[in-house]
């Protein structure tokens, strides 16, 4: 039995939809929703109205969860059909999962954590709020909006407070790590538009990879479901500003063995 272009097609539109979260569709993939969680977890407030951080981080976690969840689904219904097409697939969109898997991680570290200061030290910063998006005229997703750097421009007015002026208090060395998951988070839209740009490059080059070592059936079978991947997603993608390109028509032409006849 062959995969069918409805199973592709759900693939293709699974991966979009993970595609749309991981390039920054919703807030809670940014460093800043990250940290600013942390914060309100022991107290401290974002903005005059304050916000619930968390809650957006969470909500981001499970849209991902969700949409990973169904391009796994998918990988695993092309698996049962064709095994071996199945496997070269799953190998194909593996970057994309570990970098919506790395998200899931982060979030939970976060959550966690959150969940221990919230028990620990609820009201460490009570009464500090800080900006949202940074203090002063200076507003985005940049690195002195980060929690951790408006804490340290105000060191000098958190000590005369008696607040020690760190985001993760010295007191809970066990929750020092998840700052460092968090650096491995997108600052802003570009970053992540940047993360995924290097999955989908990863991807590419397994494809091409991939058809190299691939027997002349193999080949014709792989390159038959990525492109029917690749049309989905140049349909059902234009929601995305730049478009999806896995395949490089010159080189799978060359691996093929096809005359490149735009030359």
């Amino acid at each position: 039995m062959n995969v069918n272009e409805e199973l592709l097609l759900e693939l293709a539109q699974s991966l979009l939809e993970v595609f749309r979260v991981s390039r920054g569709a919703l807030h809670g993939v940014f460093q800043g929703s990250h940290e600013a969680a942390l914060f309100e977890a022991q107290g401290g407030v974002i903005g005059p109205g304050g916000f619930n951080h968390l809650g957006s981080v969470l909500q981001t976690a499970q849209a991902i969860e969700t949409r990973r969840d169904a391009a796994i689904l998918a990988l695993n219904r092309i698996q049962g059909i064709e095994p071996a097409l199945g496997v070269r697939v799953r190998a194909l969109v593996e970057p994309v999962l570990r970098l919506s898997g790395d998200y899931l991680r982060i979030a939970r570290e976060t959550g966690n954590a959150a969940d221990v200061l919230r028990q620990t030290d609820p009201i460490r910063f009570q009464g500090v709020v800080l900006g949202q998006g940074g203090l002063g005229p200076e507003i985005g997703r940049t690195q002195a909006a980060l929690v951790t750097n408006q804490i340290n421009a105000m060191s000098a007015q958190l000590t005369a407070r008696g607040i020690e002026p760190r985001l993760i208090p010295s007191s809970q060395p066990a929750l020092q790590s998840v700052i460092t998951s968090i650096r491995q988070l997108p600052l802003d839209g570009r970053e992540a538009v940047a993360k995924l740009a290097g999955a989908l490059s990863s991807m590419r080059l397994l494809f091409s990879q991939s058809l190299a070592r691939a027997s002349l059936i193999g080949r014709a079978r792989l390159t038959a479901a990525i492109l029917s991947i690749e049309g989905a997603l140049v349909e059902i993608g234009s929601r995305l500003t730049t478009p999806i390109i896995l395949i490089n028509g010159s080189e799978m032409r060359r691996l093929m063995g096809i005359p490149d006849i735009s030359s």
